[in-house]
């Protein structure tokens, strides 16, 4: 069941009052941890809350520009964010490979002019670095989405309440709801 709020300013509002998200849909379930928790709301990434009975809250969120306002758009934006949230959660229980390569070539170059020599040395740096996520994720539900408030970036959450080695749970009450 996904409890549906539309407004403009989620989970607060900015410096000087501007709103920071709209078209906020998110599951009562999550709701509680998403916004207690602004900064996952704002910056893409996986968090895992260890609860007071030993179960876990899995939750990752993702980001995505979006180009213009069309339902093939917003559909991209699903679907990209969706596999983000993914590779996200994964890197967050399995790690990152970082892979780091580094090649320096020097050229020296005697140069005559007018009877005189002369020197000049090229350098040249190409520096490459590349992280890869590889593993096997279980699907988990979308739990929320939202946009910026200027409707120029594309939120969205997924997530899941499981016991201490990951398997999934029954219904988890949020937070603040007796």
């Amino acid at each position: 069941m996904i409890g549906l709020f539309l407004l403009c300013a989620l989970p607060g509002a900015g410096a000087n009052g501007e709103a920071l998200y709209c078209a906020a849909e998110i599951d009562a379930r999550f709701e509680g941890y998403l916004r207690t928790n602004p900064l996952l709301m704002a910056v893409p990434g996986a968090k895992v809350i260890r609860l007071d009975n030993g179960n876990q809250v899995f939750l990752a969120v993702a980001s995505t520009v979006l180009k213009d306002d069309s339902a093939e758009e917003r559909l991209r934006a699903e679907k990209v964010c969706k596999l983000k949230a993914l590779a996200s959660l994964l890197a967050e229980n399995r790690g990152v490979q970082l892979a780091h390569i580094e090649q320096v070539r020097k050229k020296t170059m005697v140069i005559l002019e007018k009877g005189r020599e002369g020197g000049q040395t090229m350098t040249e740096v190409l520096q490459l670095t590349s992280a890869r996520v590889q593993g096997v994720a279980q699907g988990l539900p979308v739990v929320g989405r939202w946009q910026s408030a200027d409707g120029k970036v594309f939120y969205l959450a997924i997530g899941a309440v499981g016991d201490r080695m990951g398997r999934p749970v029954a219904e988890e009450k949020p937070p603040g709801k007796g």
